[in-house]
């Protein structure tokens, strides 16, 4: 028998064993609901987008060697400079050059008096081989000989030009706009025409090129884009993107990989991007109509393929497998799998299972501003 002081303490504990084996209804405790967040899978229509990684090139590259041989005596840029065509870069000795053309000026004045002298001899010779003074073989020989030094003199003419050409490249100038690279000859080197080693580089990088290949599949939504060229978006590592056009698609398709190249223009008036650059590329080849459009967040890869998970109107996580179109790195396209309107799991999908209750939280606060700041 219980003592009569210790009955209710013995009632007090019998009931508080009963209250943990049952919940606050009067029922068995079951499991927690998983706190996710979510968001309403929409209907739209997107644009089609086809991504490859590409790479920079530039819109004109140049190779600067010398066109005269000779010691190089001065340099008249700094290496990485921007440049404009015409714009000395360096210079040669011109003092051989100079005294070629001096010479070559001399002959052609000694054999333009040549010239005269034999003009005058032809005409007097006529004249005087009508009066039967001379013979018409010697008329014929001062008219010969009139002629053969007119063609000295048109030689003399040639060979001025050709000293005067050789002297203006001694001054090595940029044939075209853009960015000089490193110089390759320093002064006081001699270089020769001959050289297969160019002085130094010039690439243009106003604007530039992005080269990419596509899958051969994707060409029958590129007929007609000389017309209406489709748009591009590049983007170089972690940087912003870069608005361009589609300027060339390559005459046949590489056998090999089943692939065709493609280049896109960018004006790249700030220089951000450089030759040789890798960078994302985004031809935007289309537009899908009426398509499925959730969160990139919400489709997670499992053995089975993509899935996702949707909050039923029981308020329980039902798995869905999914079936993506097009992915990019804030929402996703969907041909299979989701409606329209309903609700998909964005947050805490690792903590469900289908059948789980869950509890949808309210948007985050961590990207708002306290008030006054």
């Amino acid at each position: 028998m219980i003592a009569p002081r210790a009955a209710p303490l013995a009632l007090t504990l019998a009931a508080l064993a009963a209250a943990c084996g049952r919940g606050g209804d009067g029922g068995p405790k079951g499991p927690r609901p998983v706190a996710v967040r979510t968001a309403v899978a929409e209907r739209r229509d997107v644009p089609v987008e086809v991504r490859a990684v590409g790479r920079i090139v530039a819109n004109q590259s140049v190779a600067v060697r010398a066109q005269v041989s000779g010691p190089i005596v001065a340099v008249r840029f700094t290496e990485g400079q921007a440049v404009r065509q015409g714009e000395v870069l360096l210079e040669l000795d011109p003092r051989p050059y100079r005294a070629a053309l001096d010479e070559a000026r001399a002959r052609l004045a000694q054999d333009e008096a040549r010239a005269a002298s034999a003009r005058d001899d032809a005409r007097r010779f006529a004249e005087l081989v009508k009066k039967e003074y001379v013979t018409q073989q010697q008329a014929e020989q001062a008219s010969a000989a009139a002629t053969a030094a007119a063609a000295a003199v048109a030689a003399d003419r040639a060979q001025v030009e050709r000293a005067a050409l050789d002297l203006s490249y001694c001054t090595v100038r940029a044939p075209a706009t853009g960015r000089t690279g490193r110089l390759l000859v320093h002064a006081g080197n001699l270089v020769t025409a001959s050289a297969q080693t160019p002085l130094l580089t010039i690439e243009q990088v106003k604007p530039v090129y992005a080269a990419f290949s596509i899958p051969e599949r994707h060409l029958p939504a590129l007929q007609g884009w000389r017309a209406r060229p489709p748009p591009v978006r590049v983007r170089a590592g972690d940087g912003p993107e870069i608005a361009g056009v589609l300027d060339f698609v390559d005459n046949a398709v590489d056998a090999g990989t089943g692939t065709i190249l493609l280049k896109a223009r960018l004006a790249n008036e700030d220089e951000a991007l450089w030759p040789g650059q890798v960078v994302d590329v985004a031809l935007r080849i289309g537009e899908r109509r009426g398509a499925v459009v959730v969160p990139a967040a919400a489709v997670a890869q499992g053995q089975q393929g993509d899935y996702a998970y949707v909050v039923g109107a029981d308020g329980k996580a039902e798995l869905r497998g999914v079936t993506v179109e097009q992915a990019g790195d804030a929402e996703a396209v969907l041909s299979k799998g989701i409606a329209p309107g309903e609700r998909v799991v964005i947050e805490g999908q690792l903590k469900l299972r289908p059948g789980a209750a869950v509890e949808v939280q309210g948007p985050r606060e961590e990207g708002r501003k306290a008030p006054g700041t």
